[in-house]
């Protein structure tokens, strides 16, 4: 039989795998030494609106799997609230977070950053969290704000350094110089910091 130490499972999850770590982490806050979420969907309703838009494959599929378009039904509203990492994020306050998206996501890729931006404001404390201007910069320009703009050097994310962090309470958000994807050592990495930190 494999030995778990239940006080240290780890969570990782990019795109839909991302998602899910967001849902997981607000649906049992209790179970995870730290999620590490990639690239993941905040908010279901707003990415069926997102990918409707840009004519991706995903809008049929968030219809087949919810039973509907938003505000047909109340049956069908509630589904999305059910399934949305939205509706369970503030559970996830007291879980570390590692919420991570590249910059040019939801043009070369499939989840605009707002998920990753929004997500991380859900748990943040009042003074920490994005004003909703500096987040449509980040979605419209593919750039950092200007007041937002610091030096960061981290060498986990390789050749995809990251471009912004922000850090509040046990959650930090990372925006790094990539698209929809997974930086894995910096995953790793994370997991080995936050590893060491509660075990010292």
């Amino acid at each position: 039989a494999t030995q778990i130490d239940e006080d240290r499972v780890y969570l990782v999850g990019t795109s839909g795998g991302g998602y899910s770590c967001l849902l997981m982490a607000g649906r049992h806050p209790k179970l995870w030494a730290g999620v590490s979420a990639w690239v993941p969907i905040y908010d279901l309703e707003a990415w069926y609106y997102e990918t409707r838009d840009r004519e991706l494959r995903y809008t049929g599929e968030i219809v087949a799997s919810v039973g509907g378009v938003p505000g047909e039904s109340r049956k069908v509203d509630f589904e999305y609230r059910k399934r949305s990492p939205k509706t369970y994020m503030k559970r996830a306050r007291g879980v570390r977070l590692h919420i991570n998206a590249g910059i040019r996501d939801g043009r070369e890729g499939s989840v605009p950053i707002s998920h990753s931006l929004l997500a991380f404001n859900a748990v943040a404390k009042g003074k920490d969290r994005l004003r909703e201007d500096e987040i449509d910069y980040f979605v419209e320009e593919a750039e950092v704000p200007r007041s937002l703009i610091g030096k960061i050097s981290d060498p986990s994310y390789g050749d995809k350094q990251p471009l912004f962090r922000r850090t509040s309470g046990l959650a930090t958000v990372t925006i790094f110089d990539g698209a929809h994807e997974l930086i894995a050592p910096a995953a790793i990495a994370w997991i080995v910091a936050v590893d060491q930190n509660q075990n010292n």
